[in-house]
């Protein structure tokens, strides 16, 4: 997955919208995000994994928590995330449960979480959204799942590391390391081979021991000791 643009709305920190464009990295695909201690560095893998999943980088705090508490109330907390994979480029839209001022009267009302993502492929206007792929907050995470091969915790670990995440990775089950180190070096089909080449061996001697099994059976039925002394009798 390569990141184009992301735009941060009344999101943890930002009160306002932040814009960050990735395209002017250019073909750079290794880039340190740096800045002093609550300057919103890990804000930023926040929102991209917010985006995509429906939950922070660090999955310790849940989205509609994310909001920030120096947004003027008219301002909506919303993620809208560009990314590419491979020629395919995409574009979501998430916003968490929040409270939002009421159309009319006084007071406040419930805006309830949602979320959209469009294939965005050969589509050159930022203003044009592209073809609706998945609607709804369940929807989308499903959906970019199946894009990315990345289920939330197994993108945290190995896509992004934020502070104190590394030693998860580090510390995490065999089960777990095989299934993310079969999806970053693409080794799934050779594990079905294997799986396949074990069944074919434990079928194979399934039917040797039923041969061997008759074999027993003739020669004893035949009050021979051998095949020798099978044949012999014959």
């Amino acid at each position: 997955m390569k990141p184009l643009k992301l735009i941060i709305s009344a999101f943890g920190p930002y009160a306002g919208t932040q814009v960050i464009d990735f395209t002017e990295l250019g073909e750079r695909t290794f880039f340190l995000i740096h800045g002093p201690t609550g300057s919103g560095k890990t804000t930023i893998l926040d929102a991209i994994c917010f985006a995509l999943y429906g939950a922070t980088s660090g999955a310790e705090r849940k989205g509609e928590q994310m909001r920030s508490g120096h947004a003027d109330m008219a301002e909506p907390t919303e993620i809208t995330f560009d990314f590419a994979i491979g020629s395919d480029s995409y574009r979501i839209l998430r916003y968490p449960e929040q409270e939002r001022p009421k159309k009319r009267g006084a007071g406040t009302t419930t805006m309830t979480a949602n979320a959209t993502l469009w294939n965005r492929t050969g589509v050159t206007e930022d203003a044009e959204e592209g073809a609706v792929l998945a609607t709804g907050w369940s929807k989308v995470t499903e959906v970019v799942e199946k894009l990315l091969g990345f289920q939330s915790s197994q993108f945290r670990q190995v896509v992004m590391l934020p502070q104190g995440e590394f030693r998860r990775l580090l510390t995490a089950d065999s089960r777990e390391r095989q299934a993310i180190m079969e999806i970053l070096f693409q080794t799934e089909f050779y594990r079905r081979v294997e799986e396949f080449l074990k069944v074919s061996a434990k079928r194979l001697q399934s039917e040797i021991e039923q041969l061997s099994n008759q074999k027993a059976w003739v020669l004893q039925n035949a009050g021979a000791a051998s095949r020798d002394e099978l044949e012999q009798q014959y």
